[in-house]
């Protein structure tokens, strides 16, 4: 019986332990994996019985479900701006801005901070319109036509490269010819953007706060507890994927509260993967 050579077990061995966080420096994982290999020495033979069972753990690993999140903020830019970009900078999580334009036209503060977002590696833009609705939703989505006009103009404007959206106002998806919550102003101003070739985003779990000083009503460990809850029993618009709303303005002072280094250190212990809405599932 031919035998196999350890280089190539360790191989194996070494992408069975790479978690889903790494696959995003995976560039970096070849390099690191030669030098160990390098400078461990192993007989020269093994078994066949161990490569055999070497492969079937490896099968078992690639076939189990992984847990996704999505974390979306709405309202950029305004005052959490430069938080929400340091946190990201350093924790490298992909993470999806949805931006007003407005704002960034009211203000020469609010526009560096756009500038500064859009150059972070870790983070994509989406299109939050450019008016947010003057926050009268109901007069708003009266007129279809006028809420293309005005995601068209953000889309524009401010060089959005994802033909991705979210609804002022409205936790509404269509997403190809997957739709939810259509029992609401908006829909047909959702229709009509996916016909014009956009996504429409809503979302899963949202981290609630208060309107009068943008602090979050859940414990983070409550927000992780129903991010969870969520997840376990499929009441997301995908299933193992969960989108999470959040808000530019919660961040504009920090605490404990509203740590988002904290929520991601606990999203990672709960084993999930961090993704763009560029590349959730249709």
């Amino acid at each position: 019986m031919k035998k196999k050579k350890t280089p190539l077990l360790f191989t194996l061995l070494l992408l069975m332990n790479i978690s889903c966080s790494e696959f995003d420096n995976s560039q970096d994982i070849g390099i690191d994996a030669v030098s160990v290999a390098d400078s461990i020495s192993y007989p020269d033979l093994v078994s066949d019985s161990i490569i055999e069972t070497t492969a079937t753990i490896e099968k078992s690993d690639s076939l189990s479900t992984r847990k996704y999140i999505y974390l979306t903020i709405d309202d950029a830019p305004l005052n959490g701006s430069m938080y929400i970009d340091s946190i990201i900078s350093s924790e490298k999580i992909k993470t999806s801005l949805f931006v007003v334009g407005n704002a960034i036209d009211g203000s020469s503060r609010f526009s560096r901070y756009y500038k500064m977002l859009q150059q972070n590696p870790n983070i994509e833009i989406y299109n939050h319109s450019y008016s947010h609705a003057n926050n009268r939703y109901v007069d708003f989505y009266k007129n279809p036509e006028l809420v293309l006009e005005d995601f068209d103009k953000n889309q524009s404007d401010f060089d959005i490269t994802h033909k991705i959206t979210r609804l002022p106002g409205r936790n509404l998806w269509q997403i190809g010819e997957r739709k939810k919550n259509y029992n609401q102003t908006g829909a047909t101003s959702a229709d009509l953007l996916v016909k014009n070739g956009y996504k429409v985003f809503g979302w899963d779990v949202e981290w609630n706060y208060d309107a009068k000083d943008y602090m979050p009503k859940q414990t983070i460990d409550e927000l992780v507890e129903e991010i969870e809850a969520s997840y376990n029993s499929s009441r997301t618009f995908t299933a193992n994927h969960v989108v999470l709303l959040m808000h530019d303005q919660m961040f504009a002072k920090v605490g404990e509260k509203n740590d988002l280094r904290e929520l991601i250190t606990k999203l990672k212990d709960n084993n999930y993967c961090f993704e763009y809405l560029s590349a959730y599932p249709e």
